[in-house]
């Protein structure tokens, strides 16, 4: 049997980003990573436009530790901060133009739930313990909220057009004490599209083929995510590469709907579906084979 497993998509408008693998310090035997969503919002009236996301921790142990574990999870405050505050803003490329926007722990934007990352102590981080019961892996999910006001805040009303961005890395620390370890650190790339722009508000997910030598029939696989694009604005969706081959088996991914025209933060949902055509024998010597391929995914407008 030939396996075929397609990693993530690397989502572009003007930005390219690298994801990497990194192995996670071990503090006892407890080890643990954190999964954030990166998101994005178009500047548009009515004042203030918010977006939530997402950082899922997760933590393994050995079966002679302790099933419960406490933990702290951080947020740094971006790479364009400013203030002593600071403030968080997105940066429109190299310019000195900038928005500010506020990072808040949970799903509303609640101005007493600010999320940071401070050296000592658990002041503006999210808390808790993890019950592992009789299982060796535990997680939780905390969903967060940004916030950019529109012509308020330190923001103009009219800002240079463009894709405006930002970074800041989601880590854990555990046990919840200052001498606990740090999980490695998980970048959050926030986007905001001022006049005429289009911005992933979610990100495509992984594709994975599980594919037998000469099947009879073709194998699908799909994902999606959210597209925000300006009101009216006409856009397209391609992949790259596409047709593509892994192990000697040939596949396409298509969008659908492959273009459409902005309807603002509401938002608009494309499906990618992978198909891999029936009747290939692939290059597969051995019982089973696996193979990743990175795919680009162009927003066009």
């Amino acid at each position: 049997m030939t396996r075929l497993r397609l990693l993530h998509f690397v989502g572009c408008l003007c930005l390219c980003g690298l994801l990497l693998a990194v192995c996670p310090p071990v503090h006892a035997a407890y080890s643990c990573t954190v999964t954030a969503t990166s998101s994005g919002l178009l500047y548009d009236t009515p004042s203030p436009r918010d977006v939530t996301g997402s950082a899922a921790l997760t933590c393994t142990r050995s079966s002679g530790d302790a099933n419960t574990l406490s933990y702290r999870l951080k947020a740094t405050d971006g790479n364009n901060a400013t203030g002593s505050q600071p403030f968080r803003r997105v940066r429109l490329n190299s310019t000195s133009n900038y928005l500010e926007y506020s990072l808040r722990r949970g799903g509303t934007c609640n101005n007493s739930t600010d999320w940071r990352a401070p050296a000592t102590g658990s002041s503006n981080v999210a808390t808790g313990t993890l019950n592992f019961g009789a299982a060796l892996t535990a997680s939780t999910t905390l969903t967060y909220c940004i916030r950019v006001r529109v012509g308020a805040g330190g923001n103009p009303a009219s800002p240079a057009a463009g894709v405006y961005s930002d970074t800041f890395n989601v880590f854990a620390q555990y046990p919840n004490s200052d001498a606990g370890a740090l999980s490695p650190s998980d970048p959050v790339v926030m986007t905001v599209g001022v006049n005429n722009q289009c911005v992933f508000n979610t990100y495509p997910g992984d594709l994975a083929f599980n594919y037998t030598a000469f099947s009879a029939t073709a194998q699908t696989s799909t994902t999606s995510f959210m597209l925000r694009c300006s009101s009216g604005l006409p856009w397209t969706v391609s992949v790259s590469p596409n047709p593509a081959v892994l192990q000697g088996l040939r596949y396409t991914i298509t969008p659908s709907p492959a273009s459409g025209s902005g309807n603002g933060n509401t938002g608009q949902a494309v499906t990618l579906t992978g198909s891999m055509q029936a009747g290939q024998a692939g290059t597969c010597t051995g019982p089973t084979c696996s193979a990743v391929q990175a795919h680009t995914v162009f927003i066009t407008y």
